[in-house]
């Protein structure tokens, strides 16, 4: 680097002078975010950690945005000393958004950015847990599940996972089991995963 102390020097048979100059070269921020992800994605209710790397002379300052606007004060975003972590303490759907991490100095600014989407644990709503219906006469089970992504629902016969066949229906989605004829050997236990 060219940064330094130099000095010019004039001699001659009466003496000498001199002068010196201190240099600094400044150069241009740079910005990353982690390892250089894109995409982040966090869990409902857990923490999540954004780390914005950067270089340059002098050191950037930096700012954070949350799609397009500062990030002063959010609820539960909290930033390092030097501006460098973000941590949003306890994660919630509020939270999905493009983070964008501004650095800017004297010499110059630049900027990176993290699509954040946000995954909530599925969870499945109790209904009735007994259901009785006569032979031949259908039976709906349902299972009110939520989450995003929307989950995949698994509906078990005791330990056999089932499918749509003869005489067993499943909505698309897979939240309700239709049995239209009940028949004696449907009798049994069944649970949605």
């Amino acid at each position: 680097t060219d940064t330094g102390l130099y000095t010019c020097t004039a001699t001659n048979a009466a003496g000498n002078a001199s002068l010196s100059y201190s240099l600094h070269v400044q150069a241009p921020p740079q910005l990353w975010i982690g390892d250089g992800e894109s995409h982040l994605t966090a869990v409902a209710n857990t923490s999540l950690r954004i780390r914005c790397h950067t270089t340059g002379t002098p050191p950037a300052q930096i700012q954070w945005l949350k799609d397009g606007l500062p990030l002063d004060g959010q609820d539960g975003v909290v930033l390092s000393e030097d501006g460098g972590t973000l941590l949003v303490t306890r994660v919630g759907l509020g939270h999905q958004g493009l983070y964008i991490c501004q650095g800017s100095s004297w010499a110059g600014q630049a900027q990176a950015e993290v699509q954040v989407s946000v995954h909530v644990p599925p969870t499945i709503e109790p209904s009735s847990a007994d259901l009785a219906v006569p032979e031949g006469g259908s039976a709906s089970l349902e299972c009110l599940a939520s989450g995003l992504p929307a989950p995949d629902i698994t509906w078990y016969k005791g330990q056999e996972r089932l499918s749509a066949r003869a005489g067993l229906a499943l909505s698309g989605d897979g939240k309700r089991l239709q049995i239209p004829r009940a028949r004696l050997s449907d009798a049994g236990s069944y649970r949605c995963v």
